[in-house]
C-alpha cells in the first residue's frame, strides 16, 4: 500500500475526531507498563467514541480506523507502513497510537506487541463480529489490559441530560427532574443512540438493529452456526427469562415444545457467546463449593433494559426490570470482562445478589414495591444471607421508598436504586 494513503488516513481522523465528547465515568490509570490498553464491551455503548475521548488528551495521537473504505487493499506487510508514516508526519517520539476495528488487519497482534515493547502507547477497540475484545486482549499474549465499557451509567445520563445530581442540589427541587429522568432511564436503557433520540419509535428501531446485528454478526456469521431457528430460540427465551432462574433442562423442554431443533453442543456454544459478546449475563447461586456453584440453576440478565422495552414480550414487569437494572450496575462497578463475584444467594427464601470481593460481600435484596404481602419475604431472604455470611448489615433496593430497620441485632437499609445508582462504588 502507497504511504501516503496511511497518511492520508491518519490525517482524515485526526480532523474527524468529534469536539464535543460525553466523558465517561470509565477511568485508565496512567501506568509505566508496556501493555496495550483493549476497551471491551457491548455492541453500540461507545467503545469508539471513547477512543476519541481519549486521543482528544493525547500530544501526537495516531488513530487508524481499518475499517476506512481507503484501507480497502491494506495488508499485513503494510503495518509497519503506520508507524513509519506516523514518525513522518509527527516527529519519532511521544506517539500514541488508537486502533479502530484491529481485528480487519492480519498479523496485528504481532504488530501491536511490538510496538509496546517499543515503549508505545496503544489504545485499541474491535468489534464482536469478527473478533471479540476479550479475544483481542488475549491474543496480546499478556501485553494488553483490558477495560469494560457499557451503555451509560445512570450518573452518566444525567449528565447527558445536564442535570445535577450532587448532595446539596439532591436537596432542592432538583431532586424531582432526577428522579422524572429516572423514570426514563429505567425504561429505555442506557445506550448512547437510544439517549440521545427522542423519538419512542426510532429508538425501537435502534434497539431492532442492534439485535439483528447481535443474531447475524455476532452470532451466525461469526460462529457459523447455520441453524438461526435456534439462535432466535434462544434469544427469544432469555428476553423473557430476564431476571429468573433458568436450567439446560428446562430449556430443553422449552426447545421441544416449540418444536426447535437443536443439538446440547449448539445450545452451550450460542448461551456462552451472549455472554460473551456482554448480550447477556448469568449469575449462579452461591455455594462454599465449586462444584455445586457450577452445577446450580443460573438467572440470567441482559446489558440493558432498552433490550427489555423493545424485544420481550413481559416489558412490564417492574421488580424484574429493576432486578436487571441492579445487575448492569453491578457488573459496570465491578469492571472484570466474566462475572466471577456476583452469586445469588438461596436457602429456605432467596437474596439475589451477593456481591464477593476480596475485602467484603455485599448482601443485596431487589423489590420494586415493598408491602404487607412481599415485606417480611424479602427480609427474611436477606436475613437469611446475613446469617449465613456473618453480616451485620445488608440492603433492600426498592425504586423509590428509604426506610432503616433493625432486625434481631442487623441492621437492613432500605433505599431507592436510583440514590445508589448515584452513590459512589464501595458506598
Amino acid at each position: 500500500m502507497d504511504k501516503d494513503i496511511i497518511k492520508q488516513v491518519i490525517l482524515k481522523y485526526n480532523s474527524l475526531v468529534p469536539k464535543n465528547i460525553m466523558p465517561r465515568q470509565l477511568v485508565i490509570e496512567k501506568n509505566s507498563l508496556d501493555k496495550a490498553v483493549t476497551i471491551i464491551g457491548p455492541r453500540r455503548a461507545g467503545k469508539s467514541f471513547y477512543l476519541y475521548l481519549l486521543f482528544k488528551g493525547c500530544e501526537k495521537p495516531v488513530f487508524v480506523n481499518f475499517e476506512d473504505n481507503l484501507m480497502q487493499d491494506f495488508k499485513a506487510q503494510d503495518l509497519e507502513l503506520i508507524k513509519e508514516s506516523a514518525k513522518e508526519l509527527f516527529g519519532p517520539k511521544g506517539l500514541t497510537y488508537f486502533f479502530d476495528e484491529i481485528q480487519e488487519a492480519d498479523g496485528w497482534e504481532n504488530f501491536v506487541v511490538t510496538l509496546v515493547n517499543e515503549h508505545c502507547k496503544v489504545y485499541l477497540s474491535g468489534s464482536n463480529s469478527k473478533l471479540l475484545s476479550k479475544e483481542i486482549s488475549t491474543s496480546l499474549r499478556g501485553k494488553s489490559l483490558p477495560y469494560l465499557l457499557f451503555p451509560f451509567s445512570f450518573k452518566e445520563f444525567l449528565n447527558y441530560n445536564k442535570t445535577r445530581f450532587d448532595e446539596k442540589s439532591l436537596l432542592t427541587d432538583n431532586k424531582f427532574e432526577v428522579k422524572k429522568l429516572f423514570k426514563e432511564y429505567f425504561e429505555f436503557g442506557g445506550f448512547p443512540e437510544v439517549v440521545s433520540t427522542q423519538e419512542v419509535s426510532l429508538k425501537s428501531r435502534i434497539i431492532l438493529s442492534y439485535f439483528d446485528s447481535v443474531i447475524y454478526k455476532d452470532l451466525v456469521e461469526r460462529l457459523g452456526i447455520k441453524n438461526t431457528t435456534l439462535v432466535r430460540a434462544l434469544i427469544n427465551y432469555m428476553l423473557n427469562n430476564y431476571s429468573n432462574n433458568f436450567s439446560i433442562s428446562s430449556l430443553e423442554n422449552h426447545l421441544k415444545s416449540t418444536k426447535t431443533p437443536y443439538s446440547l453442543e449448539d445450545v452451550y456454544l450460542i448461551l456462552g457467546s451472549l455472554e460473551d459478546i456482554f448480550f447477556a449475563g448469568y449469575v449462579k447461586q452461591y455455594s462454599r463449593s465449586f462444584k455445586k456453584t457450577r452445577l446450580s440453576k443460573a438467572k440470567v440478565y441482559l446489558v440493558d433494559n432498552g433490550y427489555i422495552k423493545f424485544l420481550s414480550r413481559v416489558p412490564n414487569d417492574n421488580g424484574r426490570k429493576l432486578e436487571n437494572m441492579v445487575f448492569v450496575e453491578l457488573f459496570q462497578r465491578l469492571g472484570k470482562a466474566e462475572n466471577k463475584n456476583i452469586f445469588y444467594f438461596s436457602d429456605k427464601h432467596e437474596c439475589d445478589f451477593v456481591v464477593d470481593e476480596p475485602a467484603s460481600k455485599q448482601l443485596i435484596q431487589v423489590c420494586y414495591s415493598l408491602n404487607e404481602t412481599n415485606k417480611q419475604r424479602e427480609i427474611d431472604g436477606l436475613f437469611e444471607a446475613m446469617q449465613f455470611f456473618k453480616k451485620k448489615s445488608g440492603l433492600i433496593l426498592t425504586y423509590d421508598q428509604q426506610e432503616e430497620l433493625t432486625v434481631s441485632g442487623r441492621k437492613i437499609k432500605i433505599k431507592p436504586v436510583w440514590k445508589w445508582l448515584l452513590e459512589e462504588k464501595n458506598e
